[in-house]
């Protein structure tokens, strides 16, 4: 499979999890919800790094992945990547290491000497709220990351489009 399909498919997964997300937030099962923003941003973030031709084994960390590649002034130039794409880039580490920082707690809970605090207790509507806006803002970098690129196949620019237009319209509810 080339590195276009591998981001296009990363690129589905991830918005299909946005609006799973988007669903699960909308009923008030906030665990769930902030599990499937995890889940997108963390697609999103493989997508880049597919697109980009960077190779990498399973994680449920890519944006230290993508750290990486900004601390590599060689790497960067060889990928001859724009200013702004580099921006982008770091606004989407930003954004997708307070997401994967949130690890298990979502499905799990925490752990504590006396009882398991059960997600509920901690991903509750204003929480959850927050980790979305984080997730959006994540996202939107990412389409504006790969709207740096002028000649897209037409399936990746596609579900580019999809994920603009749904994570356009997020925020607009959101506010």
């Amino acid at each position: 499979m080339d590195n276009y399909s591998k981001a296009r498919d990363r690129l589905k997964m991830g918005l299909e999890d946005l609006r799973r997300g988007l669903a699960r937030y909308s009923e008030g099962d906030y665990p769930d919800a902030v599990f499937r923003f995890q889940l997108s941003v963390e697609n999103a973030c493989k997508s880049i790094l597919s697109f980009l031709g960077i190779e990498f084994e399973k994680t449920h960390f890519p944006s230290v992945l993508i750290g990486r590649l900004v601390s590599d002034k060689e790497r960067l130039k060889k990928l001859n990547l724009s200013r702004e794409q580099i921006t982008y880039l770091t606004l989407i580490i930003s954004h997708a290491s307070f997401l994967e920082s949130q690890g298990s707690m979502p499905r799990y809970g925490w752990e504590t000497e006396e009882r398991i605090i059960m997600p509920s207790e901690v991903y509750v509507k204003d929480v959850a709220k927050e980790l979305l806006r984080s997730t959006l803002e994540g996202l939107s970098n990412v389409v504006k990351f790969f709207s740096e690129f002028k000649s897209l196949p037409p399936d990746l620019s596609g579900m580019i489009n999809q994920l603009k237009n749904v994570v356009d319209d997020a925020s607009g509810k959101l506010g």
